[in-house]
């Protein structure tokens, strides 16, 4: 789950790093990344497993909702992430996991740079174009 872009779930998901149960550890340093410091050390020295109620209340995840509304759910954000410019949605992917534990400088300076990628390629111009003529874009990924 803390390798996930974008993570929802059902109401009855739990979250936890049970390895301690079995003498074992493993998932510390993704889970850090994303839970609070005192409830990752929960999880993994006591194998508490989070309610998905508890991380969308803390922010962690971004949808919590009954089980038969999470496949629509994510079948829609997946349209959405369709329609865009695919060039566009893998160099933001590509910025998100490169600048992650840059200073914000040399963030900032990475993502300019796909930036520059980006506003000279075929997926740019129509995306203007389409703005222009007020039609949905038709983006081919180059």
């Amino acid at each position: 789950m803390a390798s996930c872009d974008i993570i929802v779930a059902s109401e009855a998901a739990v979250f936890g790093l049970p390895e301690i149960d079995v003498g074992l550890m493993g998932g510390g340093k993704h889970t850090a990344r994303i839970i609070p410091h005192s409830l990752a050390r929960r999880m993994m020295l006591t194998g508490y497993r989070a309610p998905a109620e508890e991380l969308y209340r803390r922010g962690i995840i971004e949808a919590c909702l009954p089980a038969d509304e999470l496949l629509p759910y994510c079948l829609d954000m997946a349209a959405v992430i369709a329609s865009k410019s695919p060039l566009a949605t893998r160099l933001s992917k590509d910025s998100m996991r490169t600048i992650e534990n840059m200073t914000l400088r040399d963030g900032y300076i990475y993502e300019q740079g796909n930036t520059a990628k980006l506003s000279t390629s075929h997926d740019a111009q129509e995306a203007v174009a389409a703005f222009v003529e007020k039609r949905a874009p038709l983006f081919l990924g180059r």
